[in-house]
């Protein structure tokens, strides 16, 4: 007999080849966006769909919680679990992220409710999930250790320090997107019109 853990843990190699199959069969739609790692403003996820990047995938289960796994192993959780059946997540348009239950009622938030804008969740490289329009909520799960958070005192061509190797991570504010260079220094590299 098989102990729990082994048991467990044969239950989620199964359901997740059994997803892989479906996603690549093209039976089940986990991405609403082209990007998979990233939730954009009005977009949800529903159970059994995720943001991926690399190892690390953030999902909407099937028992109402919403899981970031780095390599199978949770690092992050809302905490939600069996509260409801048939839950999603949705990032709003006023950068808030929140659970709602099949009848539409809130069962958790990130509690970063601002004016309606456009705002993104990203699944960042560095294993982080950081709501942007400015970093503002984030799991605090970066795989690296302390980081940088970019709050819009960046402006396109200074550079600040950073413990990270060379990555590119998008961004994006009411001004516009463009992307945050990691390396040994950060550098914005800037949409037109955007500064910051």
């Amino acid at each position: 007999m098989a102990t729990r853990p082994t048991f467990v843990f044969s239950c989620l190699r199964r359901r997740l080849l059994l997803l892989s199959a479906a996603v690549f069969l093209g039976l089940l739609s986990s991405r609403i966006s082209a990007d998979n790692n990233i939730l954009y403003s009005g977009e949800s996820l529903y159970p059994g769909q995720y943001l991926l990047y690399g190892n690390y995938w953030l999902i909407m289960q099937e028992d109402c919680n919403l899981v970031l796994y780095d390599s199978g192993r949770a690092v992050w959780a809302s905490g939600t679990h069996g509260r409801a059946s048939y839950c999603y997540v949705r990032m709003q348009s006023d950068a808030n992220l929140v659970i709602y239950n099949n009848a539409g009622q809130p069962l958790w938030a990130s509690n970063t409710g601002r004016a309606n804008g456009y705002y993104v969740l990203i699944l960042q490289p560095d294993r982080n999930v950081v709501i942007y329009g400015g970093a503002i909520w984030a799991t605090a799960s970066n795989a690296y250790g302390a980081g940088v958070v970019v709050d819009g005192g960046l402006a396109a061509g200074r550079n600040e320090t950073s413990p990270f190797g060379s990555v590119a991570v998008p961004i994006v504010n009411a001004a516009g997107a463009g992307t945050v260079e990691l390396g040994r220094k950060i550098r914005m590299v800037a949409a037109r019109g955007l500064h910051g």
